[in-house]
């Protein structure tokens, strides 16, 4: 049986089909969100100390009498939406997507033409999901591995501890790095 990981619940809302979760418990929808929340601000959180390193520090504002006194609930104090907390924003991202309609030319199987085209107006959950539905470029490394672990392993060598063959090969990917690189470690 195939087990569901947060990454793949994740998936499955960002694809423009699949966003309710319709086939999942209430439980699983929280598990995905609070994931792909949490991943959003590991990506603001990315933004905004890049953000801090290149502009100097500013000024603090005194609030006027007006703004110490103001509703918290009026919202006409709002003027732009940088000035709000990063949560509020990334809140207001993930809800408007779960809230949104969606167009017909959209809803193919291959969600990435959709997450391009609302690129501007959902800019965390188009860089998460670039990142989820992305394909490595080649699986190169990994057959590498399992040749090297297949030369290892023989007849003669089947009761090998899988600690021991982990650590053969381990060495044995060390001196492949040595011998292309040959300033690796120094």
């Amino acid at each position: 049986m195939f087990i569901f990981d947060e990454k793949h619940l994740a998936a499955a809302v960002l694809h423009p089909l699949y966003r309710k979760l319709t086939f999942s418990t209430s439980y699983l929808k929280d598990i995905a969100h609070s994931y792909i929340r949490q991943q959003i601000d590991e990506i603001l959180g990315l933004k905004t100390e890049q953000h801090e390193l290149l502009t100097e520090p500013t000024k603090k504002k005194h609030k006027s009498m007006e703004d110490q006194f103001a509703d918290p609930d009026d919202n006409s104090n709002i003027h732009d939406i940088h000035t709000l907390p990063t949560a509020s924003f990334r809140n207001d991202e993930l809800d408007r997507y779960l809230r949104m309609n969606i167009e017909d030319i959209h809803k193919i199987p291959n969600p990435l033409p959709f997450w391009k085209h609302y690129q501007q107006k959902f800019p965390c959950l188009s860089l998460l999901a670039r990142r989820l539905f992305s394909i490595p470029v080649t699986s190169a490394a990994v057959e590498r591995s399992f040749s090297a672990a297949g030369l290892v392993v023989t007849e003669r060598r089947s009761s090998l501890d899988p600690q021991t063959l982990h650590d053969i090969l381990f060495v044995r990917s060390i001196q492949n790095i040595l011998e292309q690189k040959q300033d690796f470690f120094s």
